[in-house]
């Protein structure tokens, strides 16, 4: 059984009885309303839902969803249905967890580190700046280009040097487009993985089994707010009145 087919079976167990009030896929985050008045995020992958004018069947016509339908909708190849189920899950798992430390602060980087990124997440760049080796992948990067003290490095280079990193930064986005597993096979010396961004299931009884030392996820706290602004096209920093973000060491 895959990873995330075991963090939305986690999320199933809380899920009873509620029904999805809402949701919106916008062009930068997905948002999801559950009946019992909890709210969740996850990223859109905008740029790979196709070139039709439309990305859900049924736009406005689907009816009433359970928020057992919503999870099971996280395992679909479809992104828009996969980013609406991981919101759901995250609506279900984060609600119960406190404001945690910043991100930027809990970060440790010794000389002999050797760092790979995926995703450019600047506050974490900077702070690993004095890392042995910092790697950063990102879809299209040019092969061995430099931005400041990261080296960019195309995503098919993944598995070949994460297994060299000492320590590992994962977005949960691979939560939605199903290479968590194969991202966190490939850390297998990491002595740190630490999931980051408001994609990220705070369920650390899984995660912890699969080497992930840390979790730094989001709670929505306001969930008609992070609808609006989620439909208002913002993004992650966008969300900052409506959310508050966690920090988890597990």
């Amino acid at each position: 059984m895959d990873v995330t087919q075991r963090i939305i079976d986690c999320a199933r167990e809380r899920a009873a009885g509620i029904v999805v009030e809402d949701f919106c896929i916008g062009v930068g985050y997905t948002g999801i309303k559950l009946s019992d008045g909890s709210g969740g995020v996850s990223y859109t992958f905008r740029n790979d839902l196709g070139p039709g004018c439309g990305v859900l069947p049924g736009a406005g016509r689907i009816g009433v969803i359970t928020a057992e339908k919503a999870l099971d909708w996280a395992l679909s190849k479809n992104l828009a249905y996969a980013s609406i189920g991981i919101a759901a899950a995250n609506a279900l798992l984060n609600r119960d967890y406190e404001q945690g430390q910043n991100i930027a602060d809990a970060i440790e980087c010794a000389p002999d580190d050797v760092v790979g990124m995926i995703g450019w997440f600047c506050p974490l760049v900077n702070r690993y700046k004095d890392a042995k080796k910092l790697f950063v992948f990102e879809r299209g990067a040019r092969l061995a280009a430099n931005r400041g003290a990261a080296e960019l490095r195309p995503e098919e280079d993944e598995e070949s040097i994460l297994p060299e990193c000492t320590k590992v930064v994962l977005t949960g986005t691979c939560f939605i487009n199903k290479t968590a597993d194969r991202l966190l096979s490939a850390c297998r010396n990491a002595r740190e993985i630490t999931i980051v961004g408001a994609s990220t299931p705070m369920c650390p009884q899984v995660l912890k089994e699969y080497g992930v030392t840390a979790l730094a996820g989001t709670r929505i706290a306001d969930a008609d707010l992070a609808l609006k602004i989620v439909a208002h096209g913002g993004g992650g920093m966008d969300l900052s009145p409506a959310s508050i973000k966690l920090f988890e060491r597990i």
